[in-house]
C-alpha cells in the first residue's frame, strides 16, 4: 500500500508541476526522481500523468505532448498510439499506402472515411492521443478514393 501511496503522491505532484507549462520545471522535477526512481517507475507515472490529463486538464495535456514530446516516454507513448491505429485500420480493411500512410515525422495521413472508423468507440484520453498522431487530407485523390 506504500508503493500505491508513494506513486499517487508522485503523480499528483508531476501533474502539478506541469500545469506551470514550463519546461525547465518539469525537466528539473525528472531529473531529480532519476536520482533516486527507477526509470520504469518514472515512466508509468509520466504516462498516468498524460491520461490523468487528458481528463481533467486538456491545455495541459496538449502542452506536455507538445512541449515534452522529445522524452523517451512520450515518444514511446505515441508510438504506440501509432502501431494500434495502423493495426485498426488493417483490420478494418484499409490498405496502407492506399487508405492511408505514415508521414517521416510519425503521423498518420487517413482519409476522412478511415479516420471515422477509428475514432468510433474509443475513449476520451485514446481520442486525444489519436488525434495528436493523424492527420486528415481529404484533397489527397489517392486518399479520397474509395
Amino acid at each position: 500500500m506504500e508503493d500505491l501511496e508513494r506513486f499517487y503522491s508522485d503523480l499528483k505532484r508531476f501533474i502539478y508541476i506541469l500545469r506551470f507549462h514550463d519546461i525547465n520545471v518539469a525537466e528539473s522535477w525528472i531529473k531529480q526522481l532519476n536520482t533516486h526512481l527507477k526509470p520504469e517507475y518514472i515512466e508509468s507515472c509520466l504516462t498516468a500523468a498524460i491520461f490523468e490529463l487528458s481528463v481533467t486538464d486538456v491545455d495541459t495535456f496538449h502542452w506536455a505532448l507538445d512541449n515534452l514530446s522529445h522524452w523517451e516516454t512520450y515518444t514511446n507513448l505515441l508510438q504506440e498510439v501509432t502501431k494500434f491505429v495502423v493495426q485498426k485500420l488493417i483490420k478494418e480493411g484499409f490498405i496502407p499506402g492506399q487508405d492511408f500512410s505514415a508521414t517521416s515525422e510519425g503521423k498518420i495521413l487517413i482519409h476522412e472515411k478511415a479516420r471515422n472508423i477509428i475514432m468510433s468507440d474509443i475513449s476520451k484520453s485514446d481520442n486525444l492521443l489519436i488525434k495528436k498522431i493523424l492527420l486528415i487530407s481529404p484533397e489527397i485523390h489517392f486518399l479520397t478514393t474509395s
